[in-house]
């Protein structure tokens, strides 16, 4: 063989070998920086992976809440820290058993995930642990692209404690509603005289008004009908006063006659008029000092003496009739009048800048038919009053006591006490019945009851006869019944005419 051939054949063989050994190295490197790279990858992974689930744990642990996540077949993958202390049970325990597992054994009672997990949708429900522990569970589903579920996540939170609050809460709730009622009650008998019973809402209103103005000396002005207690009402905001401790002088304005009654509100001097002590008088105005002065049917009071009374409301001082010094005074005052005083200041028969004087706080008392609620009440307070007078032992049937309380009471409490003193005294048999009362109680009831037996027509006359009837008995003219009634006054003449015998003509217009 040629040296030469074979030296070119070994040099092709040699470059032949080195070119594979280097194309091996070559796909080697590339082969383990492959295999580098993926282990890489996966060792990255891992790492995040571990990061992550640190992360989920603190997140579990910061959340109040008990936390449980599942799978989409009900496998626990993983519990918060706090479900050992709700459920009683180890964390490893519970890892890898399914939802269906733990109700079966009665640690859920019931399983919100399962609910989930059969209804396809989010589930709150209330839950009682194996440890009695009532629970309030909400379970959210969590799906993938496709909309399946692949994570059911569920939050519990321990309601017993907060029941067992809010039950004391309740318990607390009805004993402060308790407490107040007794209290209310309290106060009220506080503010309570002999005959004044509060039952209504309205009569309430009146001692709850009284008891927050009567420390203060503003002027007060009480007004209603005859008999509906004024002077009651009037004693108690003495009473509860700063002044109770001092006199307490009432003086009806309408009982005393006109010539007279200036010198029993302003005393006199010795011989001052003809018949007068010598030695004088001193007048009830002095007799209230420091104390309160009760002026009871105001309404009555002459205009002469209205001029004075304001000199002595604004001034503070008064003279004797037939007096020359001015003497101080200082008391409370208190007026009362059943007449409406704006209606007499039209008529010229009132002061307006004395009804201003006095009208700084007005308390209207409503008539007893408007506060049939304190009807019964003052009915047991005047039975028990008058059988302890007068040694008896007397009760009223259940049917008085309906008519009672169906009745109108024109003359109001005082009307309610006359009536009970004349039962008590004159009937023979302990128990009160319907048949003691008075015949014109029952008359009224009976024909409120025929007022419906009639047709229309007659049942339309009837009523409105009545209406003219007692709208007559109260204002006593034509003018009163029309404006009263809201119809003319020649309207109002021709009603009266025909429906009251021996009218003739409106006298006193």
């Amino acid at each position: 063989m040629d040296t030469n051939k074979c030296s070119a054949a070994l040099s092709g063989y040699g470059n032949r070998k080195q070119n594979s050994i280097k194309y091996f190295s070559i796909n080697i490197r590339k082969l383990m920086g492959m295999k580098i790279k993926r282990v890489g990858r996966r060792k990255l992974k891992k790492i995040n992976q571990d990061e992550l689930n640190q992360e989920l744990d603190a997140i579990l642990e910061a959340i109040h809440d008990d936390i449980l996540i599942t799978d989409g077949q009900g496998k626990i993958l993983k519990v918060s820290k706090s479900f050992e202390a709700t459920y009683g049970i180890n964390q490893k325990d519970v890892l890898g058993e399914t939802v269906f597992e733990m109700e079966r054994r009665g640690i859920f009672k019931p399983s919100v995930i399962a609910r989930v997990l059969q209804t396809n949708d989010k589930v709150t429900l209330r839950q009682r642990n194996n440890r009695g522990r009532e629970l309030i569970v909400t379970a959210h589903p969590v799906r993938n692209e496709k909309g399946d579920i692949v994570r059911v996540v569920s939050f519990t939170r321990d309601l017993t404690d907060f029941l067992a609050l809010q039950e004391q809460y309740s318990e607390l709730e009805s004993k402060i509603k308790k407490y107040t009622a007794e209290i209310e009650e309290l106060r009220n008998k506080g503010m309570e005289l002999e005959g004044i019973v509060a039952r209504s809402a309205r009569s309430k209103e009146i001692l709850r008004t009284i008891h927050r103005i009567a420390p203060f000396d503003a002027n007060v002005l009480l007004t209603g009908e005859s008999g509906v207690g004024k002077s009651l009402f009037a004693r108690l905001i003495h009473k509860k006063s700063k002044r109770s401790e001092h006199p307490f002088i009432e003086i009806n304005c309408g009982a005393i006659p006109e010539h007279l009654l200036e010198s029993e509100l302003f005393g006199y001097e010795g011989g001052a008029f003809t018949g007068a002590n010598k030695e004088g008088k001193i007048g009830l105005i002095e007799l209230a000092q420091n104390g309160t002065l009760f002026l009871d049917e105001i309404a009555e009071m002459p205009l002469n003496l209205q001029v004075k009374l304001l000199n002595v409301i604004q001034n503070k001082t008064i003279k004797r009739v037939g007096g020359t010094k001015d003497i101080q005074v200082d008391f409370r005052l208190i007026a009362a009048s059943n007449k409406d005083l704006k209606k007499q200041i039209e008529e010229k028969k009132f002061r307006e800048d004395l009804f201003y004087r006095l009208n700084v706080i007005t308390i209207e008392i409503q008539p007893l038919r408007e506060c049939r609620e304190d009807i019964v009440p003052l009915s047991f307070f005047f039975i028990d009053k008058f059988n302890k007078a007068h040694g008896l032992n007397k009760i009223f049937s259940k049917k008085v006591f309906d008519r009672f309380v169906s009745y109108d009471w024109p003359g109001n409490i005082r009307e309610l006490e006359n009536i009970i003193e004349r039962l008590v005294l004159t009937t023979e048999n302990q128990v009160v019945e319907e048949d003691d009362l008075p015949d014109y109680m029952t008359q009224i009831e009976e024909s409120r009851h025929e007022l419906y037996r009639s047709n229309l027509t007659e049942t339309v006359e009837a009523l409105e006869k009545r209406m003219i009837r007692s709208a007559y008995e109260k204002y006593g003219t034509t003018v009163g019944v029309a404006k009263a009634l809201g119809i003319s006054q020649p309207t109002a003449f021709r009603k009266i005419q025909k429906y009251i015998n021996g009218f003739e003509s409106d006298q006193k217009n």
